[in-house]
């Protein structure tokens, strides 16, 4: 699907329609081409709705999950302990506050 624009004609008629910009990007994703444009039947909602319970889903699945990536490679993947799932999110905190410089009192290490 190509980038829409919208006339100026359109943008009026969307908006005696209740319609805005983002609902055109969604018809266009989900909807059935026709001759002209785009139309958004009931099986289309089914299916987007299908497809879309389909990925929830999948991130439930991944909860609880851990990627270790170095130079843009994924090196191992694992299930952390709680243990270790909360040092981890602890130090990214820690390496969050010290990269944007609000320290307040924490000890920040140079990386390298």
């Amino acid at each position: 699907m190509s980038t829409l624009t919208i006339t100026k004609h359109a943008a009026v008629r969307m908006s005696q329609r209740g319609l805005v910009p983002r609902d055109a990007e969604l018809i266009a994703l989900i909807g059935t081409e026709v001759n002209d444009g785009y139309l958004v039947r009931e099986k289309d909602y089914r299916e987007a709705e299908h497809g879309l319970k389909l990925l929830l889903q999948r991130f439930r699945r991944l909860v609880g999950k851990r990627l270790v990536v170095k130079n843009g490679q994924i090196v191992t993947a694992y299930h952390p302990t709680r243990t270790r799932e909360r040092r981890l999110l602890r130090n990214a905190r820690k390496d969050n506050l010290c990269d944007s410089g609000r320290t307040q009192g924490l000890e920040c290490t140079p990386k390298g």
